[in-house]
């Protein structure tokens, strides 16, 4: 049912004789799984067996009678017969779906069961729809493929092409992200187990996918009656419930017993027409049984999740705290305007393209490359999801390798006992960007945080502040004001000014810093209150203890002085 290819070798392996099997194989025994698993492919999560059913020299052709020999080998003729015609509907179907994908500007993965299916599918692919699309790539990566490493090398080959098909088994389907290079799936195979089939959807149809929609496409056989049940039973009742009450119910623990009994309601049928076959068993009661255990767990889930909902969280609260982070920690904008600034004093060649950056990576340490897999330059993006006519564009967030690589490069330069000219912690410039003379600083401000009955904790955080120098006053900004960094990046020079007065307005900025300890004081103070009131609307939520916060005084980490116009007030 999977395929003539998979067929020819199951057929093969049961006549085979036992002494002729791989040495591995002779010593299996023969367990009640090997027996099952010659019918159909395993239910349970994890653990994916993708190579066509061998059984072991106790399941070998010692318990087979002369006829069923004959019977075996008659089918593995009518199997090589489908081969050698090329008339394999379900190929041709295949084909087809594939075809209209590809038109419609989508880079498919097909799954498969078997590792002989998936390369039979691939070969076939690739044959047929060379005529359509002569630049087509298709592979099939599959168990025999290697380790993980192999995979991911395997699938990387296809992503620089622009007609692409990846034919896969289920060693695919868990643990690997493939939103970058595939946005459709067709599930040539049905699997047993219907989570499975959303854990292929989710290789695609997840964060970090260009596309706003992905396509996925279940193939069965109305002819084939075990195609039937598995989609009327397990597959159709599982996404019924989760339509119906949001949940998908985990796999029930009895679903070995009731594939078993499937197959043998099929392979005993009493119907005298084929097409019914499996109808009598969707009315038994082992079928009922089952679909009425699925609905009993999901309304058990149901109850569950009402019991320990958290009607007390109020997204907009939620909302707060994550603007408050991004303002700390930086936001998709400034991790573009750090990444760019830092590769341009860096001396690593970044050129704008419009919807994206193109990195040139020959600057950048071989051993950073190879742990991200670059070989050539990469399209940056800062968003994500990236733009969809951007292919293989990498979304570079503020945890992103290239990100920690070039922070702690800028981190060491700036920590040099002797900086160079272009240093990166102080700085003087003339901008028509501000009216009066502004003093930014960057400090570090440290907390001991207390709770009752619990040890103390320390934290740290990196803020802005700064003043405005007006009438002989030093009038200070609110502690991580954001017109204080946009006011830093918009600034551009409107005038030259030399080392010496550079180092001149430097000293009196840092002359005036230290006479204003108190000012610093208040702020780290003001930090450390709103630490506290940020625990206490998480307290409200979600209940803890009150927490105290008490401030150090800040550690001064830059300072950049902006003057007025092209010449000094």
């Amino acid at each position: 049912m999977s395929s003539p290819a998979a067929a020819l070798r199951a057929f093969e392996a049961r006549t085979a004789d036992p002494k002729s099997l791989p040495e591995a194989e002779q010593d299996v025994a023969a367990t009640e799984e090997l027996r099952t698993r010659e019918i159909f492919d395993p239910t349970s999560e994890g653990g994916v067996l993708d190579s066509v059913p061998e059984p072991a020299t106790e399941l070998g052709n010692a318990d087979l009678a002369t006829g069923d020999r004959a019977k075996l080998r008659e089918f593995g003729k009518r199997a090589h017969a489908i081969l050698d015609s090329g008339k394999d509907p379900k190929i041709e179907k295949t084909a087809q779906i594939v075809r209209s994908m590809i038109e419609s500007g989508y880079h498919p993965i097909v799954f498969c069961r078997f590792v002989a299916t998936a390369k039979y599918v691939a070969d076939q692919l690739n044959e047929r729809l060379k005529a359509r699309f002569p630049n087509i790539h298709v592979i099939a990566v599959t168990g025999e493929t290697g380790d993980d490493e192999a995979r991911e090398e395997a699938v990387k080959s296809l992503a620089d092409s622009e007609k692409r098909v990846l034919v896969a088994t289920d060693c695919l389907s868990e643990g690997v992200n493939l939103q970058g290079s595939f946005d459709a799936v067709l599930h040539y195979d049905l699997p047993w187990n219907p989570n499975r089939l959303e854990q292929r959807d989710g290789r695609v149809d997840r964060f970090g996918q260009p596309k706003k929609e992905i396509r996925s496409v279940v193939l069965f056989s109305p002819d084939n009656p075990i195609d039937r049940v598995v989609l009327e039973v397990l597959i159709r009742k599982v996404r019924e419930i989760y339509s119906s009450l949001g949940i998908r119910v985990s796999f029930a623990s009895n679903t070995e017993s009731v594939a078993q009994a499937l197959v043998e309601s099929i392979l005993q049928g009493k119907a005298k027409d084929a097409t019914q076959l499996g109808f009598e068993f969707l009315e038994s009661d082992t079928a009922k049984d089952f679909t009425l255990g699925m609905e009993l767990d999901a309304k058990r889930e149901v109850e569950s999740r009402t019991r320990f909902a958290q009607y007390s969280i109020q997204p907009a609260e939620v909302a707060k705290e994550i603007e408050a982070t991004d303002a700390v920690l930086g936001d998709p904008n400034a991790v573009r305007n750090f990444v760019l600034n830092a590769a341009q004093r860096l001396g690593i060649n970044v050129s704008s393209k419009g919807k994206y950056h193109l990195l040139d990576i020959g600057q950048l340490p071989e051993e950073l490359c190879q742990k991200l897999g670059w070989l050539k330059p990469i399209k940056m993006v800062f968003d994500s999801p990236p733009p969809q006519d951007v292919e293989n564009a990498v979304v570079i967030g503020r945890n992103h390798l290239l990100t920690v690589h070039l922070s702690e490069k800028s981190t060491g330069m700036a920590s040099r006992p002797k900086a160079s000219e272009d240093n990166f912690r102080c700085g003087a410039a003339y901008t028509s960007a501000t009216k009066s003379r502004t003093v930014i600083l960057m400090l570090r401000v440290r907390y001991i945080l207390s709770r009752r009955g619990q040890p103390d904790q320390f934290a740290e955080e990196v803020g802005t502040t700064g003043y405005r120098a007006e009438g002989g006053n030093l009038n200070w900004y609110p502690a991580n004001d954001p017109s204080l960094l946009s006011l830093l990046e918009a600034a551009e020079v409107s005038g030259n000014i030399t080392t010496k007065e550079k180092q001149q307005r430097l000293q009196r900025a840092l002359e005036e810093v230290r006479t204003s300890k108190a000012e610093l004081q208040r702020i780290s103070d003001s930090r450390g209150d709103d630490l506290e009131a940020a625990h206490d609307r998480l307290r409200e939520q979600i209940g803890g203890r009150a927490v105290k916060a008490r401030a150090y005084p800040p550690d001064i980490l830059g300072i950049y002085v902006l003057l007025p116009g092209g010449t000094a007030q």
